[in-house]
Parts: structure tokens; C-alpha cells; sequence
């Protein structure tokens, strides 16, 4: 082992992780973003039917290309609330992976690594949590999320997200358990009796603790968002990705720093346009609810609203009206804090089956989302084993849409 290696290692060992050259201190550089909300759409959202149409009769199907606000952009016509919103977004047209699965597709998008069996690596919230200054709230907050989502990887527990289920439910008021309280006594008092180090143990006691703190906290009301009038809550949408979007902004009011929005249903291997004209327009309302929303409360400017998913589908349309997998090019949407507006970044070529210009990695995607909310992307941080990670891989900053 190197000798850096070895002191790092020995850093984590004592007090949990170790970077260069400080304990991940905030980006020197200037930043506008302090919240992100991440909303994911699972599945593989169709980059051809959503933010990079095609004029071609066989590859745009069903779906018609409409202007926005900005002159030259077109987005698909199940978009229009958000078409009118285009100057205050940054579309990327040109990213592309390998990983043309699901699971390795979503865990790729959300850690910047490969999924492996030897190690799990942090979710880019849980990086923006461990970078917040602690408060009663968790730093990270995940809505409608996935089993297999990889939360805090390698990183202690309290970094997880906080998750919640059904945003209309929010989290239940809650007393303390008394029987979960006995049993984390005892567990306390025994992994002291055994005289021995267990991190691990202490790590899930504490992220138990801190939850009971949550349940227990004046600041509980901040996920009920039946405080919300009808009208608002109506804008966003009355379905899941609709209130998830409310709530989301509601949590960042209260400074909470990332919060994530699952929403699924965007595998369209069939019946691809019938599924869409169903899905895009709780889309449209959601993303345009929030960005209005933010702007009129002067959040947006701190607000990094983000659209992801882990791939597009295929230009050419199968025998059942459906899309395919298509990781070789797609689409993501940067809104807000930290990020220029009124802008496309790279371009596919006729048929949106290959990068043209500007090819983006998910990890340059994600090291721009941490570059806009300040995280020291390009440093260097080290596992519990000692081995060399950065929080977005190795991913570079798309600097043409920073603000």
C-alpha cells in the first residue's frame, strides 16, 4: 500500500473518511446551487419523444416536435408547459453509457460507477448530505425510491436517505418506541461489554437515533403537504411524481440538501406513444409546477432542478409500437441554481442513434450537478479499504452550462 494510501486509510479508521487535501470542505469556486432535486425517471425515458425530436416520419412515430420560448429549440408536443419555460433550462443531448440494463443503468447514473459485487459506492445525495451542516432534518431525502437504490455506499449509514414512501402520506408522527429503544440500549450495552470495536453497530444505532430525532421533531409538519392549498397542490398533479415534486420543494424550503424524486413506468418496449401521452403531460405539470413554484418563492436561483434517467430508447420503432433500450445516446434536464438557461449542450445525429458533438458521461453529468452545488469533485477520496474513488467518478464538469 501506498504511503498516501496508508495515512488515509488510517484517517477513515479515526474519524470516518479521509480526502485531499481536507475532510471534503466545500468548493472554493463560486456556487449558486445549495439544494438539488433530483427527479429520476425510471425505465429509460425516450429521448426522440421528450428533448430531442426528429423530423424523420420512421423515427418520430406518433410524435411532433413543438417550438419553445427559445428560438431554434423544439421539444416533444407533450411538453408544452415546459416548452415555455425553456429559458430558464440547459438540455443534454449527448450523453451516453454502455450500460444498456437496468440495474447497471441506474446505479451508473446515480453513484458515476460501474455496479461491482465488492463494493457499493455513494449515491451523489448521499455525498451532498455528508458535505451539509447537520441539522434536526436529514440532508437527504428520497421519495417514492427504489429497494436496490444505493443510498450511502461505503459511507456511514446517517448519510442514507431518508425515504419516503407515498409523498402524500409524509413521514407519521411518532413517538419513540420504547421496545426499539430497549433493544438499542442492549445493543449499545453490549457491543460495550465485548470490549471491541463495531463500527458498523454504532453506525446503524446512531442512523436509529437520528430517525426517532426526525419522528420526534417540531419540524415534522414540513412533509405533510396537506398544508398546501388544493389549488396548488393541483397544479403540480394529483398522482405520485405530481406530489413528490411538491413535497420536494417544500423540503427545500426548510434547507434540506438533496432530494430525490423516483417516478416509474418509462420502459416502453410497448405501446411507446399511448404510454407516453399517459406519463409526459404528469411530466409537464410536475416540472412546471416546481419551477414556477421555486421561482416565485426566490428559490430557484439556490434550486438545482435536475431530470435523469439511466437511458434512451431506440430511433427505430419495434412491432410492438414500442422503443428499446438505448444507452448509446439520450437526454437530461438542468434547471436553476448554478446553471445557464435557454440552451441545448450536444446533438445527435438525423436519427438520434449516436452522439454528434459534445459526448457526455454520466459522470460528467453528475460531476456538473456537483460542480453547480459546490462539491470538490475532482478530489480524491478514499473507501474504508483505502481505495481511491472521486464522488463522480472521473467525470468533468460541463462548464458551457455553469453559470
Amino acid at each position: 500500500m501506498k504511503r498516501k494510501q496508508f495515512i488515509h486509510k488510517t484517517a477513515y479508521s479515526l474519524f470516518g473518511l479521509s480526502t485531499l487535501p481536507t475532510a471534503l470542505a466545500k468548493s472554493e469556486e463560486k456556487t449558486k446551487a445549495k439544494s438539488v432535486i433530483y427527479i429520476y425517471l425510471q425505465g429509460g425515458m425516450s429521448h426522440l419523444d421528450t428533448f430531442d425530436p426528429k423530423e424523420d416520419a420512421e423515427i418520430k412515430g406518433e410524435t411532433e416536435a413543438i417550438d419553445t420560448n427559445v428560438p431554434g429549440i423544439r421539444i416533444g408536443q407533450h411538453l408544452p408547459k415546459v416548452a415555455e419555460l425553456m429559458d430558464k433550462i440547459a438540455i443534454v443531448r449527448s450523453i451516453s453509457s454502455r450500460a444498456g440494463a437496468h440495474k447497471q443503468g441506474q446505479y451508473l447514473a446515480r453513484t458515476s460507477y460501474q455496479l461491482r459485487g465488492s463494493i457499493v459506492h455513494p449515491a451523489l445525495g448521499a455525498w451532498a448530505a455528508k458535505e451539509s451542516t447537520p441539522g434536526t432534518l436529514p440532508n437527504y431525502v428520497m421519495i417514492s425510491g427504489p429497494s436496490n437504490h444505493p443510498g450511502s455506499g461505503y459511507l456511514p449509514k446517517k448519510f442514507s436517505p431518508l425515504p419516503i414512501v407515498d409523498p402524500n402520506r409524509g413521514l407519521p408522527n411518532s413517538k419513540k418506541d420504547p421496545k426499539l429503544e430497549e433493544r438499542l440500549t442492549l445493543l449499545d450495552s453490549v457491543n460495550k461489554s465485548a470490549n471491541i470495536k463495531q463500527p458498523k453497530v454504532a453506525e446503524y444505532v446512531q442512523f436509529y437515533d437520528e430517525t426517532l430525532k426526525v419522528l420526534n421533531s417540531k419540524d415534522l409538519e414540513v412533509f405533510n403537504i396537506g398544508k398546501e392549498s388544493s389549488k396548488k397542490r393541483e397544479d403540480y398533479g394529483m398522482n405520485r411524481l405530481g406530489q413528490g415534486c411538491l413535497l420536494a420543494k417544500r423540503l427545500v424550503k426548510q434547507g434540506i440538501t438533496f432530494v430525490e424524486v423516483e417516478n416509474g413506468g418509462w420502459d416502453t418496449h410497448v405501446n411507446n406513444f399511448d404510454r407516453l401521452a399517459e406519463k409526459l403531460p404528469e411530466v409537464d405539470n410536475a416540472i412546471a409546477a416546481l419551477v414556477t413554484d421555486l421561482e416565485s418563492e426566490g428559490l430557484l436561483d439556490s434550486t438545482l432542478v435536475v431530470v435523469a434517467t439511466e437511458f434512451g430508447r431506440t430511433p427505430k420503432i419495434n412491432g410492438n409500437k414500442g422503443r428499446d433500450h438505448h444507452p448509446a445516446c439520450y437526454s437530461s434536464v438542468l434547471i436553476g441554481g448554478g446553471i445557464k438557461g435557454g440552451m441545448v449542450y450536444g446533438s445527435t445525429d438525423k436519427q438520434g442513434n449516436r452522439v454528434k458533438d459534445d459526448k457526455v458521461s454520466p459522470q460528467d453529468f453528475n460531476a456538473t450537478i456537483g460542480r453547480a452545488l459546490g462539491l470538490p469533485v475532482e478530489q480524491e477520496v478514499f473507501s474504508p479499504s483505502g481505495r481511491p474513488f472521486h464522488i463522480a467518478g472521473k467525470g468533468t464538469p460541463i462548464k458551457e452550462v455553469l453559470a
